[in-house]
């Protein structure tokens, strides 16, 4: 992971070669947020955390999305390969670089950069912002529900939201530390959420210690 990282900025190679690992608060994350800003700078597509449930197809190439009116996450972007917003992120990355501050590498990270890039207002109502080539995505197409608010995941609505102004949704599983899991039979939203759009992955999640796990045989049981 720190070969990744040294991908952020050659220049600065011997700052990032001094970092001592064992002593980094937040290194799990910060390598994350390294490898993810490398990667994509370098091959291009779209990143997800993997707590995010895709519900429908992105639209958008360059793009960053708003958790907040005006903070960006850096848990779902996409770009084209060689992009000059994520070649300021990872110089950013390197020149502020602060480990005792949770997502200065991150979410920070990218705020810090769509702010010197662009000038934003406010979101109108559900429409999404565009500066230069980056469209900045609506709360609503990913944070539909707020990190405050994680555990109405787990909770039982009396009547679903369609999520139909939503691309994919965030579980917000950093916040999880009640280790609240998906129940067969709970009924509750994110169980539902699974169900309908990660079958495969739902009927793993259900099943039990002791039962087999087998192939499906029934080619029309997708």
């Amino acid at each position: 992971v720190l070969s990744l990282a040294c991908l952020l900025h050659g220049a600065h190679l011997y700052l990032l070669l001094q970092i001592n690992t064992s002593a980094e608060r937040h290194w799990l994350h910060i390598s994350s947020d390294a490898s993810r800003l490398a990667v994509i700078w370098k091959y291009g597509g779209i990143y997800l955390d993997t707590d995010v449930i895709s519900i429908r197809p992105i639209p958008e190439e360059n793009f960053l999305a708003a958790q907040g009116s005006r903070d960006s996450s850096n848990g779902v972007f996409g770009f084209l390969p060689h992009h000059p917003f994520l070649w300021g992120c990872m110089e950013n990355f390197v020149e502020h670089y602060n480990s005792d501050i949770w997502g200065n590498q991150g979410p920070n990270l990218m705020t810090r950069m769509l702010r010197v890039w662009c000038k934003l207002g406010d979101f109108q109502e559900v429409s999404d912002l565009r500066c230069l080539n980056i469209s900045f995505l609506h709360p609503q197409r990913f944070y539909p529900i707020s990190y405050a608010k994680w555990r109405r995941y787990y909770a039982i609505w009396d009547t679903e939201p369609s999520f139909n102004d939503s691309y994919a949704l965030h579980l917000w599983n950093y916040m999880n530390q009640e280790r609240k899991t998906v129940v067969r039979g709970s009924n509750t939203l994110v169980e539902n959420l699974y169900r309908k759009h990660c079958p495969r992955t739902y009927r793993n999640l259900i099943r039990g210690p002791q039962e087999p796990v087998t192939r499906d045989l029934d080619p029309g049981n997708k």
